[in-house]
């Protein structure tokens, strides 16, 4: 049986992961400058972030799985504060070369000494009263790795926020004031690593899906509303299916944790029939629902059309 905090962990995450995945592809469709790639690579480790977490919070009672789920997240977010730096360095267009470098080498450091089990060396599971997480073994660098991490995303920020302050156009304003919320976003997500490093408060795993949420909700806003990074796309059918698809994830969660809540130990249901009856519950709830959705959004780039 799912506890409260798993089911609305896999539906963050899960959600997170369609997000993410949407402007991911966006990105790269769209993208011709170094820092497009920089920012995709940035998102695909995003992409696995989600999805690794959502398997986790479905798969929780699967043990053995988690320390597999726990190095395939680990090991690419080692990677996340160069490829921040590095982008806004260039997005910017006054990039520190020597800081750049400085960065990447740090960066190459930590990857080393995870590949040598000095850090991130994970070593069995945490067994909580909300759920199973893999258990990151502490390490003497952990103060310094939260040193780093903070001091290179915030100073990203801060070199972001300088740039639109000389900002020649309001619309070049707002793209820095959206990639700096959402950086600053990502940077306090790093709340979500408490419970792998023994810290039993189990808000902070749902806390930084949900910031992770955020973040993906700002950019892709931006993407639509203010063509951030150059991308003028109709995402019409990908809005609403991504709506759709959430919305899904959503009902299908919700119902299979109450049929096995509810159901299965009462009735003794297998658990393969519960799992249909959440798909059916789910595609009964949303097919009626397709058509307003769709109304909602034509509505709303029809208006902005003209904003365009």
């Amino acid at each position: 049986m799912s506890s409260p905090i798993l089911v609305l962990t896999a539906i963050e995450s899960g959600f997170g992961f369609l997000l993410s995945s949407l402007i991911l592809v966006l990105v790269l469709i769209h993208g011709r400058k170094t820092y497009h790639y920089l920012f995709a690579a940035f998102l695909l480790i995003c992409v696995i972030w989600d999805l690794g977490t959502f398997l986790i919070a479905i798969r929780n009672e699967h043990i053995e799985e988690l320390v597999i789920y726990g190095y395939v997240i680990g090991f690419p977010c080692s990677f996340i504060n160069a490829l921040i730096f590095h982008f806004v360095n260039l997005y910017t267009g006054r990039p520190v070369k020597w800081a750049i470098v400085a960065v990447w080498v740090v960066t190459g450091v930590i990857v080393l000494l995870s590949l040598a089990g000095l850090y991130w060396k994970i070593e069995g599971v945490y067994t909580y009263s909300w759920g199973n997480i893999f258990r990151v073994a502490p390490s003497m660098l952990d103060p310094l790795m939260i040193v780093s991490w903070l001091g290179i995303n915030l100073y990203a920020c801060w070199l972001l926020y300088k740039a639109a302050k000389r900002a020649e156009t309001p619309l070049e304003r707002r793209h820095y004031q959206y990639v700096t919320a959402g950086l600053l976003v990502i940077t306090f997500a790093i709340v979500k690593v408490g419970p792998v490093m023994g810290i039993n408060i189990p808000l902070l795993l749902p806390l930084g899906m949900f910031l992770v949420d955020i973040f993906n909700a700002i950019i892709g806003v931006a993407i639509i509303k203010d063509r951030l990074f150059d991308i003028t796309v109709i995402v019409k059918k990908g809005t609403l299916y991504s709506i759709l698809a959430g919305l899904l994830l959503f009902v299908y969660s919700f119902t299979e944790h109450i049929l096995i809540t509810y159901v299965s130990e009462r009735f003794g249901e297998e658990s393969s029939r519960l799992h249909l009856i959440s798909v059916a519950v789910g595609i009964a709830v949303l097919m009626p629902m397709k058509n307003r959705i769709e109304h909602v959004i034509e509505g709303y780039f029809a208006h902005k059309k003209y904003v365009f």
